[in-house]
């Protein structure tokens, strides 16, 4: 059985993956995390084969929004990704 971890619920990605693996893989236990609050951190990693980091938010122009949304964009399309995929290393 292969184990999947979804990060980011209700995503549309995440969503579509999930939908579709459902269809042809009955040997996959798939897993999703919300990671809109900080308890995702609390969530054990372990004994997955893939962890599927999908959560993120789309972009603006840039040169038409502020600099605290750059900043939050950057956190979490950036930052929140280092730090899913150095959890999902340990």
């Amino acid at each position: 059985m292969k184990r999947i971890l979804i990060t980011g619920a209700n995503s549309f990605i995440g969503n579509s993956f999930r939908d579709y693996m459902k269809q042809y893989c009955e040997q996959c236990q798939i897993d999703i995390v919300d990671m809109k609050e900080e308890s995702w951190n609390k969530k054990s990693f372990c004994g997955y084969d893939v962890v599927f980091h999908v959560a993120g938010i789309a972009h603006s122009d840039f040169g038409e929004i502020s600099e605290d949304l750059k900043k939050y964009y950057y956190k979490i399309n950036t930052n929140l990704a280092i730090e899913v995929a150095s959890k999902a290393k340990k």
